[in-house]
């Protein structure tokens, strides 16, 4: 296995790599790439892990670091590139555990009630938990960096600043939230641009915090209404919606329910409505990641833009649909994901003994693997963010420029008030 793995390590493309790092092998022999200064060092304590590594792929070899079969030393943001590279070389899970994780994926389809399970394996672990490493407007969604250095809060408020301004919420405007986290964005529209609200979520932790904070700003349930439901229960909603507005759902819609996610944005604004998608996405389609898959987001799927753009035309092709739903912008925040992920991975970190106290080792190992698994994988890897503006049909009054979305939002009237 220690020859495979060194035969596999020299046929990658050292041009892409710009670090070094050191593997460890159980024997104490060493593979050391030294043109850079070493930013990782990968140390596989039993021959059982690198076994793992090869039957199981990067399924095998999270789990065996999450065991604490394997150690790394220095940053999992050069370990999890480096599998990228491995990976490329043909390194995957045997026939068998194949199988597995297709039967995985089978049990774990968001169905109603499964949609439910699964948000609730991840969104419901604990508010105090995320209160540690979000910014303090509970933000789980990439942030809009206007430059590297600004803060993670004043980062994420731009988030929702941009996405207003894209959907031009004006006073009195009724929007419908699919999927509103712990509510920030929310209750940011309705204080900053006067819009009302009803914000749908299956998840129950979110939803009481949502809830509770909206007490604390003292605004009113007709003003904004958190409601404990799934995002295809819109469709039942007797109200028609002047903007329609999801950031960081689709990627846990499934494929599947593309074509009836579009339909359903379709019927539940008016004519001349906006509708804004902001989801992760892919350069081109596969399966998810199996360890992501098990771990993280169970059930989630991360789409490619032609996974998201094919079932939106086959939507109007088969409905034949009076006026179409027309993508007016389509934005990539890639590399602002990966910032946003380098200053939760920080505050993760500072409060890491905290963290491991209540929930343990490999809980922390997990959750490491994750955050600096994705920044590397929107840095260096195939991973996107994309802001997909739509309007249903046509609407020439647009702004012909893209000037409105960047327009500071310092010393700008936004609604009623100023910020």
């Amino acid at each position: 296995m220690k020859d495979l793995l060194i035969n596999i390590l020299k046929k990658i493309d050292y041009e892409r790599v710009d670090f070094g790092f050191e593997i460890i092998f159980p024997d104490g022999d060493k593979y050391t790439y030294d043109s850079y200064p070493i930013q990782a060092r990968i140390i596989f304590k039993n021959k059982e892990a690198l076994r793992d590594l090869f039957s199981r792929g990067n399924l095998g070899f999270c789990e065996r670091y999450m065991n604490c079969d394997i150690d790394i030393e220095g940053d999992f943001y050069y370990v999890a590139y480096l599998g990228l590279l491995v990976e490329e070389q043909g390194l995957e899970p045997n026939f068998i555990e194949k199988l597995k994780i297709f039967y995985y994926f089978l049990t774990h389809r968001n169905t109603l009630e499964g949609s439910k399970k699964n948000i609730s394996h991840h969104y419901d672990l604990g508010n105090d938990f995320y209160s540690l490493w979000l910014d303090k407007n509970m933000q789980y969604t990439c942030a809009f960096f206007k430059s590297p250095k600004d803060s993670l809060e004043k980062a994420q408020i731009q988030k929702m600043d941009l996405v207003c301004r894209k959907l031009q919420f004006r006073p009195g405007d009724f929007v419908v939230e699919a999927g509103c986290g712990w509510g920030g964005f929310a209750i940011y529209a309705v204080k900053n641009y006067g819009v009302k609200m009803r914000s749908f979520n299956i998840s129950e932790e979110q939803i009481a915090y949502a809830k509770e904070w909206q007490k604390r700003e003292g605004i009113s349930e007709k003003q904004l209404e958190f409601i404990l439901d799934d995002y295809r229960n819109i469709r039942n909603d007797p109200h028609i919606y002047d903007k329609f507005v999801s950031i960081g759902m689709l990627e846990h819609v499934g494929p599947e329910n593309y074509e009836n996610f579009f339909d359903l944005i379709y019927n539940k604004i008016k004519p001349q409505g906006l509708a804004l998608v902001h989801s992760i996405s892919r350069a081109y389609p596969r399966m998810q990641d199996p360890w992501v898959n098990k771990y993280i987001f169970p059930g989630g799927y991360i789409p490619s833009l032609g996974e998201i753009v094919v079932p939106l035309e086959n939507m109007i092709k088969k409905n034949k649909k009076p006026q179409y739903l027309y993508i007016m912008d389509i934005e990539n925040l890639k590399y602002h994901y990966a910032l946003t992920l380098d200053h939760w991975s920080k505050r993760f970190e500072e409060n890491v003994e905290i963290i491991r106290e209540k929930y343990g080792e490999s809980f922390v190992r997990m959750f490491r693997i994750y955050l600096r698994g994705s920044s590397s994988g929107f840095r260096k890897g195939e991973l996107t963010l994309l802001q997909i503006l739509m309007t249903k049909g046509t609407k020439p009054d647009y702004p012909l420029t893209r000037e409105h979305f960047i327009l500071s939002t310092q010393k700008k009237k936004i609604g009623a008030k100023t910020i």
